[in-house]
């Protein structure tokens, strides 16, 4: 579909009536929007909705200036980013129509704002969307090889565009999570993806997201080891502990065990828990209302058999616990964790 410059937000609302038109009318409410989300990603998801990149634009640069930490720790430029990412990853029943949409307007607006690295980097995403669509969420042996070929060449597509528009897109350090995501499915070094971080933390040192981008491409599913990612995880917690305390040891290691290790964590990983609860307890010492790290800190106090700090933990939450932040089955891993903490 050819789509003229003056269309502008009309292209994305055609996008909303075409999504709406081909959703089951029983349930018109979008999977991402049945959990509140905090405001700044709300307000991205919808300026991306309804094509409003003025506001996208304006809220990116406002978030990349210092000091923009949410309130439990985290960055609220990951935050925004969720956002945007929540409306790319959208299940559709058929998504090829909306892929290219997305395409298209995103082109549209690199078009049109040829100086702003976000609009060439939600080009780039958009591409690199695409190409997981043929790729799935399995193994790659579980790809027809057809479907292969299309996320190798939709991948391509989508570094050689950031190529071409270095100058302008490699000054955000979206650009460089952006290419982080696309190395891994390319299969890119573990060198290579170090550098890509690197560059992306000298234009933003606050972009702690490539942190997590890295300790993702050295999970063992990914090729990576455990001797490698524990290297880097302690690396970069000491390297953060000027402005961020010790926190980074047990955020790391958090989210390696939610994208792979899970329940064996300890067993499977060189993750120590000694050095972990200290980096909890420094992490809450600077963020103490945050439900949900506390949470997490209880579930790992669970998995070390450290029936001491879970008890401590699931008393401070007290009517604050959330279940989904307990690991794989979540449900039953809490009722579990709970009557360990009641076993006499």
């Amino acid at each position: 579909m050819k789509i003229q410059p003056q269309l502008g937000r009309k292209v994305a609302r055609r996008v909303l009536a075409w999504t709406i038109a081909i959703t089951p009318l029983v349930n018109m409410t979008p999977a991402w929007a049945e959990k509140p989300d905090p405001p700044i990603t709300s307000q991205a998801l919808w300026s991306l909705w309804w094509g409003d990149f003025d506001a996208l634009e304006k809220q990116n640069a406002e978030l990349r200036q210092p000091g923009h930490i949410a309130a439990d720790g985290g960055s609220e430029l990951a935050e925004f980013r969720t956002g945007i990412e929540r409306i790319l990853d959208s299940k559709l029943p058929h998504s090829e129509p909306y892929l290219r949409e997305l395409e298209a307007l995103t082109l549209q607006w690199a078009t049109e704002h040829p100086k702003s690295a976000l609009a060439h980097i939600l080009h780039a995403q958009a591409l690199l969307k695409h190409a997981w669509s043929y790729r799935g969420n399995g193994y790659a042996k579980e790809v027809p090889p057809e479907a292969w070929n299309d996320f190798l060449s939709y991948s391509r597509r989508a570094v050689d565009y950031l190529k071409a528009h270095a100058d302008v897109a490699l000054t955000d350090s979206y650009a460089h999570s952006t290419l982080l995501q696309i190395g891994m499915g390319l299969g890119w070094n573990a060198r290579q993806l170090e550098a890509i971080a690197q560059d992306g933390l000298k234009r933003n040192p606050q972009d702690i997201s490539l942190y997590f981008d890295i300790v993702t491409s050295l999970l063992p599913k990914w090729g990576g080891d455990v001797k490698t990612l524990d290297k880097y995880i302690r690396q970069v917690a000491q390297q953060t502990q000027a402005d961020l305390g010790t926190g980074m040891y047990a955020r790391l290691y958090s989210s390696a065990a939610e994208q792979q290790f899970g329940h064996a964590l300890f067993e499977d990983s060189r993750a120590d828990w000694p050095t972990m609860k200290k980096s909890w307890e420094d992490f809450l010492s600077r963020y103490p209302e945050s439900p949900e790290r506390r949470n997490r800190y209880a579930y790992m106090a669970c998995l070390a058999k450290d029936k001491a700090t879970l008890i401590a933990q699931l008393e401070q939450l007290g009517p604050k616990i959330d279940a989904s932040q307990w690991g794989p089955n979540p449900e039953r891993s809490l009722e579990s964790c709970q009557r360990l903490a009641k076993q006499l």
